[in-house]
């Protein structure tokens, strides 16, 4: 079965074909909702999404101007410690490190390989020295810059803004040198900044550009031989790569609860993306 010619990629959907192409093929092409459970504890584990989503909405309600005492009644109204502490994080650290303007929620697309790839931003922040910051929230545990200069993540958001973030900048072509990626992580304000440069983007559209052609072109999509993957996938019993989810400390691919860019979108559905 093949990708429909109004597929949409995403940095989910390359990051779950590196993982996995049956994945992929389960998740984007066949669309498949398999209910296992992803980790052993699975209160826990919706417990954590819950509040990541929660989070989520928090600061996207503060970034559209919401007053933060309103927002901070629903959080003791909420009763719990750890949002009220990834909150208290954010306001102190928002507050000294990004600037007035901020685009949050940003959604841009740019072609690439005959095909239309798309980045969901959480910020992009314009710095007083013309810098673009893309900052992604994280409420999982910090990750290390090697870890994450590999994510398709990494890879996918600094070059769609490259391509199609000239509207953000008077209409100029924003220089490679002038974006940077910025993960932060709630529960202790770390964070983990990674350059762009010329050669990156260079890099990163060769990669996609060989990606995408290669995904595009296939009609069997095979299971990963990570095994150790499997334990953290919905799909494992479907595949018959066991029926026991791994140990939810172990749990390493975060699924950040504003996946929305993971689901397939058309043509049609993107009509007011800014690009």
């Amino acid at each position: 079965m093949s990708l429909p010619d109004d597929f949409i990629f995403s940095q989910s959907a390359l990051q779950d074909y590196l993982d996995c192409p049956r994945r992929f093929e389960l998740r984007y092409i066949r669309d498949i909702r398999w209910p296992a459970p992803e980790t052993s504890s699975a209160i826990a584990y919706e417990s954590r999404q819950m509040r990541g989503q929660d989070f989520h909405h928090l600061l996207h309600q503060h970034a559209a101007g919401v007053d933060p005492q309103a927002l901070e009644s629903m959080l003791f109204n909420n009763n719990d410690d750890e949002l009220q502490g990834w909150w208290e994080n954010y306001l102190k650290w928002q507050s000294l490190n990004l600037p007035a303007i901020r685009h949050p929620e940003l959604v841009l697309t740019t072609p690439v390989a005959g095909s239309l790839l798309m980045a969901k931003y959480d910020i992009v922040a314009k710095m007083p020295d013309s810098t673009f910051l893309i900052v992604d929230w994280k409420t999982g545990k910090t990750r290390k810059h090697s870890f994450l200069a590999e994510r398709m993540q990494t890879l996918v958001y600094p070059y769609v803004l490259a391509r199609s973030g000239d509207w953000l900048n008077d209409g100029k072509s924003i220089p490679p040198e002038k974006i940077k990626m910025l993960y932060w992580f709630a529960d202790k304000a770390e964070t983990v900044e990674l350059e762009t440069s010329a050669k990156s983007l260079e890099s990163a559209e060769e990669r996609l550009i060989s990606l995408i052609n290669v995904i595009a072109g296939r009609f069997e999509f095979p299971l990963t031989d990570e095994k150790k993957l499997c334990r953290f996938c919905s799909f494992r019993s479907l595949c018959e790569r066991g029926n026991e989810p791994g140990n939810f400390d172990d749990y390493l691919t975060e699924d950040e609860p504003d996946s929305s860019e993971s689901f397939n979108m058309n043509l049609d559905e993107i009509g007011e993306i800014s690009f």
